[in-house]
């Protein structure tokens, strides 16, 4: 794969997508309207992503990989991609979530990542990311879905501990309706033997993770890195010392 322009400076995976993209299809010497005809999508969209107007989706990643028979190389690609929308800081305890034995979480003004719904997680990031485009939102919305079907979705999944503070709960996100579908989804999780979630009262007073949130993997290798998030930016620690600390 050359991943890099004439110039020598890296692609981004954005870049690589649309540029593998177009090299497979000319290598088979196909028009972008063969290509669409061969893997069942629009050839608006096949141009789209050629010229990084849009990135692809999950569908067209794993056709464009039977059809062409590239070995997971756009589906790879597209992980790659959307990897990078999460936090430098977060990456490597996020990388490792489908490593663990066990992941314990507690969130302060928020519901945690894994446990949000499809349009809770897009209320927060269009409040958050207010000049992020609406496919940039979409994307990093999938990029959180996806997340949450490969630890979930695993099936050995690990144990999943979420203490949540009950302003969490009671801060409304996006509308009463998508609230409301965000509640619900928290109370399915009631009789799941691998996912509890706790709800730290008002009635506690303060605490030391006000404003932040701390995650805690402990990872089937032995050992457990920890991801504090607090008024600074998010930061990730793997020693023993540290995660007590």
């Amino acid at each position: 794969m050359d991943a890099r322009h004439t110039d020598g400076s890296p692609l981004s995976p954005d870049a690589m997508i649309a540029r593998r993209l177009r090299q497979h299809r000319e290598a088979r010497n196909l028009s972008q309207r063969a290509l669409a005809d061969l893997v069942g999508y629009p050839q608006s969209y096949i141009s789209r992503a050629e010229n990084q107007l849009q990135r692809i989706g999950d569908g067209l990643a794993e056709a464009l990989d039977e059809k062409l028979g590239t070995n997971g190389e756009f589906v790879a690609l597209l992980e790659m991609a959307r990897a990078l929308l999460i936090e430098p800081g977060a990456r490597n305890v996020v990388k490792k979530e489908t490593q663990a034995a066990r992941i314990r979480v507690f969130t302060s003004s928020i519901i945690p990542g894994l446990l949000q719904t499809e349009r809770y997680a897009r209320g927060l990031l269009r409040t958050g990311l207010p000049r992020e485009s609406t496919d940039d939102i979409t994307e990093r919305v999938a990029a959180r879905m996806d997340r949450r079907s490969r630890v979930f979705g695993k099936k050995d999944r690990p144990l999943y501990r979420a203490v949540i503070d009950e302003a969490a709960l009671a801060r409304r996100v996006a509308s009463d309706e998508v609230m409301a579908e965000q509640l619900h989804a928290l109370l399915g999780y009631e009789e799941d033997p691998h996912l509890r979630v706790l709800v730290l009262p008002f009635g506690a007073g303060e605490h030391g993770m006000m404003g932040g949130s701390l995650d805690l993997l402990d990872l089937e290798s032995g050992g457990t890195i920890a991801l504090v998030e607090s008024f600074r930016t998010g930061e990730p620690v793997e020693s023993p010392r540290g995660v007590v600390e």
